[in-house]
């Protein structure tokens, strides 16, 4: 996935808890999350996603984790550059390319593939990134770190209709639910537009696999890690199995 969000998270889920390696040995039955709880929370918490336009001075580097907004970090993940390449195509930001690099690209319509290959290359160095007005209509928040910065946006409006499967699990001394649901989401202008762009198929009926921790100190459930799909497709087992290998 590509911001997100990352926004911006299958066991083909359940059974593959139990197989993932690393300490904390197997998952074993704990704290039970009802039914009705689990869809509340999930929800809300999706209900609150936002997604981010990198702005401000970027490079783009082959090994770059993803970046996010918390500091100043001028290298980005090519799956960062790649959506916001959409979003050049969505007129939602502007990209200018230091130094006269860019002037190239006007030459004809080269495919997100080939811009990544070009910086990759060193054919192109570096870039100013800013959101244009339609963009900022849509903007949450908008945070500076000097020469970078990020402009937040809601992903959509998101209705859990059903929870098809819920385990209580145990890593370590940590007590998880893994949850799957089935959902509807109401996408936000931004993002439709920019998976539009990207000739991407993103369905407003998916399902998704949740994995859920019970924080002892806030008596509460929360979402640690989420791998969706549209819900006709197979989900992909990457953000949960990458997390629940990290648990103590």
């Amino acid at each position: 996935m590509r911001i997100l969000l990352a926004f911006l998270f299958s066991i083909a889920l359940l059974g593959g808890l139990h197989a993932q390696p690393g300490g904390g040995g197997a998952a074993t039955a704990s704290r039970s999350l009802g039914n009705a709880e689990a869809q509340h929370i999930i929800s809300t918490e999706w209900n609150e996603l936002v997604g981010w336009l990198l702005i401000g001075e970027r490079v783009v580097a082959a090994d770059a984790p993803p970046a996010n907004c918390d500091r100043e970090i001028e290298a980005i993940s090519t799956a960062q550059y790649d959506f916001l390449l959409n979003a050049e195509r969505a007129g939602l930001v502007t990209i200018s390319y230091w130094d006269g690099r860019g002037a190239f690209l006007k030459e004809k319509d080269y495919t997100n593939k080939e811009k990544i290959e070009f910086f990759l290359s060193g054919r192109l160095k570096k870039m100013t990134i800013l959101p244009t007005d339609e963009a900022m209509k849509e903007r949450v928040k908008l945070l500076r770190h000097n020469r970078t910065g990020c402009m937040s946006f809601k992903v959509g409006d998101y209705r859990i209709e059903q929870v098809t499967e819920n385990r209580s699990l145990r890593k370590g001394t940590t007590e998880l639910a893994a949850v799957s649901v089935l959902y509807y989401v109401s996408y936000r202008p931004i993002y439709e537009k920019v998976y539009t762009a990207g000739k991407i198929n993103i369905a407003n009926r998916r399902k998704a696999n949740v994995l859920l921790r019970f924080d002892p100190s806030r008596k509460r459930w929360h979402i640690i890690a989420f791998d969706a799909a549209n819900a006709d497709e197979e989900i992909k087992p990457v953000n949960i199995p990458a997390i629940y290998e990290k648990i103590q």
